[in-house]
């Protein structure tokens, strides 16, 4: 008996010092969504441009699975340590351990027991990052993932290096400079433009990125095409889902993509193809556009 209660003393006086000076947090936070961990990722980076009540400034990160921030709420400021695991092909998890500097003793006693200033106002800030999220997810729309094969294509194309959010204007700026040519040159047309994405710096949120329509019976374009050049893209095994939504975050199914695959142990390349069926300079709702986004594996 003397020994079980020396072996509980310890074990007892461990946790209260790992509870009190180690743990890095003063409470937790945890729920479940049906988002990537990218989505995820850059809607907590993102958070404060939504809110103008919350100030955050994000002191450290690891891409798509880890940041830790300063968020100033009401007043305060807390430091909020953000950990996001994949649970499935559709769900993952956001654990929010929160701490708030000078009080973080006080905090950790009360907490468990009761609600306290801190707790209320933790839990108002996260539920409305929550709110957020769910906002964002709410103007796009992605379907199942297949096993398919990339289209294989000779386009006519141009160069932009730009971030994933500003594909959508590169692609505007460029319709109608592709397409007049096209015209002027009589070339015949072979299915709805694309983008090929060439690399994603994920680190740089950065895209090296070619706008092209697809032509048939071409292997050099005639006349005087400027900076349009003449591309061809070969059919390669892929995974392929199809996005609803503005074409300005399809990469939301980029995210989803790279997910299914590190949950079936699969690799894919650093290189997206996006069919679009919508012209973005005619408008309209977002949700009715429909774009095909192709990762070939390796």
């Amino acid at each position: 008996m003397k020994k079980i209660k020396i072996v509980i003393s310890l074990l007892t006086v461990g946790i209260m010092i790992w509870y009190f000076f180690i743990k890095k947090s003063d409470y937790i936070y945890q729920f479940k969504v049906p988002a990537s961990t990218g989505t995820i990722f850059n809607g907590i980076i993102n958070w404060q441009k939504t809110n103008d009540s919350i100030k955050t400034t994000t002191i450290d990160s690891t891409l798509y699975s880890q940041i830790t921030q300063e968020v100033s709420y009401k007043g305060d400021v807390y430091k909020v340590f953000w950990d996001i695991e994949i649970l499935n092909d559709s769900i993952s998890e956001i654990s929010a351990g929160v701490k708030q500097a000078g009080n973080s003793f006080q905090n950790r006693i009360l907490a468990p027991f009761t609600e306290t200033e801190f707790t209320e106002n933790t839990k108002s800030f996260l539920i409305d990052f929550k709110k957020t999220l769910d906002r964002n997810r709410s103007t796009f729309r992605l379907s199942q993932i297949i096993d398919t094969v990339s289209p294989a294509k000779k386009c006519a194309c141009v160069n932009a290096k730009t971030t994933p959010e500003g594909k959508a204007e590169q692609m505007m700026r460029n319709y109608n400079y592709i397409s007049g040519y096209i015209a002027d040159n009589n070339i015949e047309l072979d299915g709805r433009p694309l983008v090929s994405i060439i690399s994603f710096n994920k680190k740089e949120n950065s895209i090296d990125m070619d706008f092209c329509f697809p032509i048939k019976n071409v292997n050099k374009l005639p006349g005087r095409p400027g900076d349009i050049f003449f591309k061809e893209l070969k059919a390669e095994s892929a995974l392929k889902l199809v996005f609803n939504g503005n074409y300005m975050y399809s990469h939301n199914a980029w995210f989803q993509l790279y997910d299914y695959a590190q949950n079936h142990s699969l690799t894919l390349e650093n290189k997206i193809i996006e069919q679009f069926h919508n012209n973005p300079n005619l408008g309209g709702d977002a949700l009715r556009w429909k774009t095909e986004v192709y990762i070939p594996k390796k």
